[in-house]
């Protein structure tokens, strides 16, 4: 299924700004847009100064509470709930990581505020990233090449290894998960495991040039996966396991997202967004926004998220102590003319 290019792709200059959340020295990319909220992990400075916040989709600030954690990764956990991932060091116990819930509620009547659930994950597991749901949540560990099942008490590995386990996505019976085979970038692929059984199969049968985000495509039959160093993001059948297509996307995809029928992927060397219509055979690119902007000090891009509602796009970028001039923020996108998310007719 060869991935079309139409002659009137719509060009974009979007509306920029910044929403000024972020400290300047920031490093996490601990941010997602959930249940119309865009909730941001913050973790410069101190412990005492980390503290999650909820946003509107216009930048307005909600509610905001303390973390007792780094905010590393952030994920969807349930109506008005995300769960967070990070770790602290404890003088006498060394490092420990832990995952926080949070829930947003606006109840009529008072003011919007969030309640923090913390655990701390027992003393053998350095967990990095969170995968599932609330009925079964899986939690990796890189360095015993480990998957986690967790219960809420206790957690049970699953039996297939994998180097450097990173990102999870659950498939019903499946664990998608992605592999990384160094520390260095630049030899992943992404293993299936089936929980039933416990069997794992590759998806591809060699390494790939630097897979550097991984997603589900709602209402498609595919995983999305940006491969920065080939520039082209794959798309795999979730059932065969098996490559189905691949999108040509220049100058170093690093980020994708699916929302409103577009599958939005963010090229970090190109600064562009491209955006495929999910919902037309051959999956068109339909939109490229030029993100020249966004200015230079902004270099290390590390989440986007779009609110299907607005056609919003969030971009979050970290400090590189290795990047010089590079500062930390959120930027938000906008179409002035709303043409990339308009249906045909």
């Amino acid at each position: 299924m060869p991935a079309a290019v139409p002659a009137d792709v719509v060009r974009v200059r979007p509306v920029v700004r910044s929403l000024g959340t972020l400290d300047p020295r920031e490093v996490y990319r601990g941010q997602v847009f959930h249940d119309r909220l865009l909730w941001q992990g913050h973790c410069a400075g101190d412990v005492s100064r980390y503290r999650i916040d909820v946003h509107t989709a216009d930048g307005t600030r909600l509610a905001s509470a303390r973390v007792p954690h780094t905010l590393e990764f952030l994920h969807p956990f349930g109506p008005q709930t995300v769960l967070v991932v990070g770790k602290h060091y404890q003088r006498r116990g060394g490092w420990r990581t832990y995952h926080t819930s949070v829930r947003f509620d606006a109840a009529r009547g008072r003011p919007p505020r969030l309640t923090v659930k913390t655990r701390t994950m027992p003393k053998g597991l350095q967990v990095e990233q969170f995968g599932g749901d609330p009925r079964g949540m899986f939690f990796n560990d890189p360095g015993s090449r480990k998957v986690v099942r967790w219960n809420g008490w206790w957690s049970r590995p699953l039996a297939p290894d994998i180097h450097f386990p990173g990102t999870m996505i659950r498939c019903g019976r499946h664990l998608f998960v992605l592999e990384r085979h160094d520390v260095r970038p630049g030899r992943e692929t992404v293993a299936r495991i089936d929980l039933l059984t416990q069997a794992i199969e590759r998806t591809f049968p060699t390494a790939r040039q630097r897979i550097t985000a991984l997603v589900d495509v709602p209402g498609t039959p595919w995983l999305g996966a940006t491969e920065a160093w080939a520039d082209q993001v794959l798309l795999i059948d979730r059932a065969a396991n098996r490559l189905a297509a691949t999108l040509p996307v220049p100058g170093m995809p690093v980020e994708l997202v699916a929302a409103a029928g577009r599958l939005v992927i963010l090229a970090a060397e190109s600064r562009t967004l491209r955006f495929f219509d999910l919902t037309t055979a051959g999956v068109p690119l339909v939109a490229e926004w030029d993100l020249a902007g966004i200015g230079p000090e902004y270099a290390h891009p590390r989440a986007l998220h779009v609110d299907p509602d607005s056609g919003s796009v969030f971009i979050r970028f970290a400090f590189h102590p290795r990047l010089d001039g590079s500062v930390a923020g959120v930027m938000l996108a906008v179409d002035p003319e709303g043409r990339t998310f308009r249906r045909p007719g």
